[in-house]
């Protein structure tokens, strides 16, 4: 027996396709009545049983849409008035079509709350569908509803209506139509995207689909009345509390082939616009005009993105490069190249010194509470060597249980031991349980014309001098000579 959310699924599709198909065997005269039971008497309904399900603080997408329903509806039955009360063959061009217009600035806005929830780890993929989407609408709208409309005679302000409506919904089928290719797909983002597809129809048959009185076919109403369907399966589907899940983050990077889609993209109105001037044929000076004002900052903003996550990727690399993957210190790369800057000719090195640290006791704890317990001892006697140097000093993990650490001014054998001292003197956590090390130290002062390699070599041997009277939970010291 089916659940009571795909009950109410199926018996809302059931009804609202029967009303969608069924539309053109209405008499005329009543044609009103199956419109507004799928748009006032379905959609609104199930948009409220989208904001009941839909988890708190993730609600702002039906909200809008229930917004974005309700400027619709108005606008239908301002519509529907004109047609019967006011015996207007149609109430296209009244003020209907400021609602609608209003209607798909909320949808657009809905979409967009929801893209942003549910893309949210897809911003750069996103924008260059929008960007897409924006270009080809821009294309269509120049190249084939123009002329349309220009042989029609509508007037300016029905163009201009639906000039943005056509643009604004293009944009938002875009958006839609890439978080539905996500890897998490959710049946009810696919009716949502499938709406507003059926939208972006129903505005271009309504232009194209229009008789020499200037009236607009009663048919594109069935494609008006499907999209308010899919919206409202969208609503009341059972994935709807699913919608604001993010999807994975698909790879972005800054090819050659991205940046030549985006000029592509960015030159495709005007291009099609220019050529139709060659040619003697209109153009639209305020679709190039708004392809600038939008295409233009969305691609700027996309290639800065695109160069941010290069840079990104580079420093990340280099993070790897020279940071130890365990306790995030310096590696023996690293370490090396301070050193051997410090030491460069012409660099201040007086009073230049290295601490060749290794640890005593750590492999008994290694092998009695395992690697897992060895590796948390390592963490924790990095973070307290951090606080045993000065402004100004390195702590990098050498390799194993080796630390080697590279102190500048004066007195910073004595400084830097004493706290390193104190450290060992105390007891770490690792593994669940107290253990105590002790700490062979190597000191090594810069001499004049050291190298590198002379300079952790004497500090090397220093330590391994000290370990000879090491001890656990004390420092054993050996300044090279």
């Amino acid at each position: 027996m089916a659940d009571g959310p795909h009950m109410l699924l199926r018996c809302y599709a059931v009804v609202t396709t029967l009303l969608v198909v069924t539309y053109l065997a209405w008499p005329f005269e009543l044609r009103q009545w199956p419109f507004l039971l799928v748009t006032l008497g379905a959609v609104l309904p199930a948009v409220v049983v989208a904001l009941r399900r839909a988890p708190r603080g993730a609600r702002s997408p039906w909200w809008l849409m229930l917004a974005a329903m309700t400027f619709f509806n108005v606008g239908n039955l301002i519509w529907i008035w004109l047609a019967t009360a006011g015996h207007r063959a149609s109430g296209d061009g009244s003020v209907a079509e400021v609602l609608y217009s209003g209607g798909g600035l909320f949808l657009l806005v809905a979409a967009i709350a929801l893209v942003r929830l549910r893309g949210r780890g897809d911003v750069g993929g996103i924008i260059d569908s929008v960007i897409t989407a924006v270009a080809l609408g821009g294309v269509l709208w120049d190249a084939v509803l123009l002329p349309a409309l220009s042989t029609q005679h509508q007037p300016v302000g029905r163009q201009l209506s639906l000039f943005f409506a056509i643009m604004m919904i293009s944009g938002t089928f875009g958006a839609m139509l890439r978080v539905s290719l996500g890897s998490d797909r959710s049946a009810s983002v696919w009716l949502f995207t499938g709406g507003v597809a059926l939208t972006l129809a129903g505005d271009v048959a309504s232009v194209l689909a229009v008789d020499p009185a200037g009236v607009r076919a009663d048919w594109t109403n069935m494609v008006y009345l499907a999209a308010y369907a899919a919206l409202g399966c969208a609503a009341v589907h059972p994935s709807v509390g699913r919608v604001i899940a993010a999807g994975q983050a698909p790879e972005d990077d800054l090819t050659r082939g991205r940046l030549t889609f985006l000029g592509v993209m960015l030159a495709l109105t005007p291009m099609v616009g220019g050529g139709r001037a060659m040619f003697g044929l209109s153009t639209d000076g305020v679709l190039i005009a708004f392809s600038s004002a939008v295409l233009v900052p969305l691609v700027m903003v996309r290639v800065a993105r695109l160069a941010a996550q290069r840079r990104a990727a580079e420093q990340a690399l280099h993070h790897l490069a020279t940071r130890d993957g365990l306790t995030g210190l310096p590696n023996r790369g690293a370490c090396l190249d301070a050193l051997t800057t410090a030491l460069a000719p012409g660099t201040a090195s007086d009073e230049l010194t290295v601490l060749f640290c290794d640890l005593d006791g750590f492999k008994p704890v290694n092998d009695r509470l395992g690697h897992a317990a060895g590796d948390e001892l390592l963490i924790a006697v990095a973070d307290r060597l951090r606080g045993c140097v000065r402004e100004g000093d390195l702590v990098s993990r050498f390799g194993g249980d080796e630390f080697v650490l590279v102190c500048h001014g004066p007195q910073a054998v004595r400084a830097v031991s004493a706290r390193i001292a104190e450290m060992t003197a105390g007891p770490f956590r690792a593994g669940g349980a107290e253990v105590r090390i002790g700490v062979s130290v190597g000191a090594a002062e810069a001499r004049p014309g050291d190298t590198t390699d002379e300079l952790i070599r004497r500090a090397d041997l220093a330590m391994y001098q000290a370990k000879k009277s090491k001890s656990v939970g004390a420092l054993s010291l050996v300044l090279a000579a």
